[in-house]
């Protein structure tokens, strides 16, 4: 019963340290050559899989699944206003 909710949170702060970089990574004043914008691209893909992952394993924890979800969607929501 631990494992899945420990799981769960290893998630949750990969997420969060993915969002960090990302965030970091796009900030207006840099350009990224194409070694960067493909790394973008890549942390972009995990964060897409993390949230896919948190969606189907809910049921194991459904409250830090809503949480890991609501952090991934909140990003990208001010990244686009941002933007």
């Amino acid at each position: 019963m631990l494992a899945p909710v420990l799981g769960l949170l290893i998630v949750g702060v990969l997420v969060w340290m993915v969002v960090h970089l990302v965030a970091s990574s796009t900030a207006p004043q840099q350009t990224l050559d194409r070694r960067e914008r493909a790394e973008l691209e890549a942390l972009r893909a995990l964060v897409d899989d993390l949230k896919e992952t948190a969606w189907q394993h809910r049921e194991l924890d459904s409250a830090l699944s809503v949480v890991v979800i609501d952090t991934i969607r909140e990003h990208e929501r001010r990244r686009r206003e941002l933007g």
